[in-house]
């Protein structure tokens, strides 16, 4: 009989350790684990703990379960800049090497042994393990593939020295293959799974694979309608197919209907949107990411809190919203016609008719977060007379900085009056670009209790709103605009923002940006639309400073560049990461992806 090699793990569903190189505690036959519940409930923690989930602990250089947030893929989308980390500025491919073949092998093994002990259980509940285990080799392969395009297919647990070197060595795939073969795993874990009511939010039923299907669907349909088929299909899909899998996307998503449904428990759309990541029970939660204080934890409210609201250990937030996100909801009107700035009693003057949405994504100057008006002002006027050389222009360029106090003190006064914001710009972990993040912040956890590793709000790995946002998509590109418009004005109401009556594409993916901002789905989505050659090409983000003119007791806005000038840019090589040079050295077979 063969032994495997397992980690004995408790079973907290979907988490991972916050380090990984435990080395396995006890080696164990087949039968010990295939034959009782328990055994079988482990292994699947084990599955589940390395899925590739980009949560709050995952990043774009050295990959999940990682130290988080640094640094972050809203970088490469104009979500945020990043104040400290001036190098990410320039647009890269993203990539960690990722290559789960061990995972994937992990899966296998379960998928062709565990039949063998299914005796031992009700058909019903071996199918649902088989279910998952579907489920989850088709997460691993997604992860793939939305990376690499085509990758090799591995069916079966290899093994050496039992098979050559040859025949482990495998070549890849081509790309429509793997995600043919990503949407038969699903269809199997649908057909094999259970509904809701017999899963937890931390494991999947059959829904969670429709929803997974939903979105891997609708990335190769893009993939079709906007790619360009290269090496003979290895990376690229025929144009043809590209109706075919929209309509699975759709498919796949109008499954969810009646099954969840948009998180609306608080008739305060402000306060219901902020709710909605916080609330363990919300009916829009598909599958979850489970966090528990103190053994498994993440950083979030740590990393992002506005400066003013320090924790204990000296960290606050350096990833912070850009301007060119936060007029996603529309333009903000800061200059008068003539180009003189708007004057505003209230820093939130500015705001006081913004989506509800926008309000509970991201921290504006002037509003209160946590009991405290967030103090987000650059710097101080003595008068201010005239106009700047052009709405936009830098402050080097503005008549009126002779008159500016500028300090990275916030305790430095003119005149009985702060100079700068205790959240503005001008000192360490601070706002670079005005604006705070607020999505997934934990606004009741006590001041003492805002360090490293002591958030443990859960990660939501998929919600309904982002399978609306598929439905929606996918509905449009097959021609079906009634279907596309219904989707997203029930995303609209929820966010307390007014009925489209028509769409076009555009205002799809602006919908999209919107909802799922600082969620780490942009970035992949500008891959798929092959639209971010164009939207980086020498790009500055833009920042918007509060600024106090003291003799007129008054707040003026100023829209400037990124205080750096940093210039984004993306390559056409970066719509696909370079295949891992050391599993080219290994396998040969493997070709590498163009352009690199």
């Amino acid at each position: 009989m063969k032994r495997i090699l397992f980690y004995i793990l408790p079973l907290y569903l979907l988490t991972a350790c916050n380090k990984l190189d435990i080395p396995p505690t006890n080696i164990i036959q087949d039968k010990d684990v295939f034959s009782s519940p328990s055994g079988i409930e482990s292994y699947m923690a084990t599955l589940y703990s390395a899925l590739p989930i980009q949560d709050f602990n995952s990043n774009y250089q050295t990959g999940f379960n990682d130290f988080p947030c640094f640094h972050s893929y809203g970088l490469f989308t104009a979500e945020c800049l990043q104040s400290d980390y001036v190098g990410a500025r320039g647009i890269g491919n993203g990539s960690f090497g990722y290559w789960p073949y061990v995972n994937i092998r992990n899966v296998n093994y379960f998928i062709e042994t565990f039949p063998k002990y299914a005796g031992s259980f009700t058909e019903d509940k071996a199918k649902a393990w088989l279910g998952e285990a579907h489920f989850i080799r088709a997460f691993f392969y997604f992860a793939l593939v939305e990376r690499y395009g085509g990758v090799p297919i591995v069916r079966t647990p290899q093994s050496y020295p039992e098979q050559s070197l040859d025949e482990l060595q495998i070549p890849r795939n081509k790309e429509e293959e793997v995600y043919n073969f990503i949407g038969a795993d699903l269809d199997t874990a649908i057909n094999y799974m259970p509904d809701i009511a017999e899963s937890k939010s931390g494991r999947a039923n059959k829904y969670v694979a429709a929803a997974l299907k939903s979105r891997a669907m609708l990335f190769a349909g893009s993939i079709a309608k906007y790619g360009t088929v290269q090496l003979d299909g290895v990376v690229g899909i025929p144009a043809d197919k590209a109706t075919s899998y929209f309509q699975q996307s759709f498919d796949a998503a109008k499954m969810l209907e009646g099954k969840y449904s948009l998180y609306r428990a608080n008739p305060d759309k402000y306060q219901n949107y902020v709710n909605l990541f916080l609330d363990g029970n919300s009916p829009e939660n598909i599958l979850v990411k489970q966090y528990h204080y103190p053994e498994k934890t993440h950083s979030w409210d740590a990393l992002n809190i506005p400066r003013q609201l320090q924790g204990g250990n000296g960290y606050s937030s350096v990833i912070d919203p850009t301007l060119d996100y936060v007029e996603l909801y529309g333009s903000l009107q800061v200059y008068n016609p003539d180009g003189t700035p708007i004057r505003f009693s209230d820093r939130m003057d500015l705001f006081k008719n913004v989506e509800p949405r926008l309000r509970a994504t991201v921290t504006l100057p002037g509003d209160v977060f946590r009991g405290a008006v967030m103090d987000m002002q650059r710097g101080l006027y003595e008068s201010y007379s005239g106009k700047p050389n052009s709405p936009e222009a830098p402050e080097h360029d503005d008549p009126n900085d002779s008159k500016l106090h500028l300090a990275s003190d916030p305790t430095v006064q003119y005149s009985g009056k702060n100079v700068v914001g205790f959240a503005g710009p001008g000192r360490s972990e601070s706002t670079s670009t005005g604006f705070y993040i607020r999505k997934y912040m934990d606004p009741t956890k006590p001041n003492s209790e805002i360090l490293l590793w002591q958030s443990y709000q859960n990660w939501i790995a998929i919600r309904y709103a982002e399978v609306l946002l598929n439905k929606a998509e996918a509905a449009y590109e097959l021609g079906k605009p009634a279907d596309a418009l219904t989707a997203i004005n029930d995303i609209r109401d929820r966010a307390g923002a007014s009925a489209l009556g028509n769409l076009n594409m555009d205002s799809i993916r602006n919908e999209r940006k919107k909802e799922l901002a600082f969620e780490n789905f942009t970035w992949w989505d500008l891959r798929r639309w092959r639209v971010a050659d164009k939207e980086f090409n020498n790009r500055i983000y833009r920042v918007l400073y509060p600024y106090y003119v003291f003799d007129e007791k008054k707040y003026i806005y100023r829209k400037e560049p990124d205080i750096q000038n940093a210039r984004f840019t993306f390559q056409q090589a970066f719509y696909y990461e370079p295949i891992p040079a050391g599993e080219i050295n290994k396998n040969p077979k493997l070709i590498q992806n163009p352009l690199y």
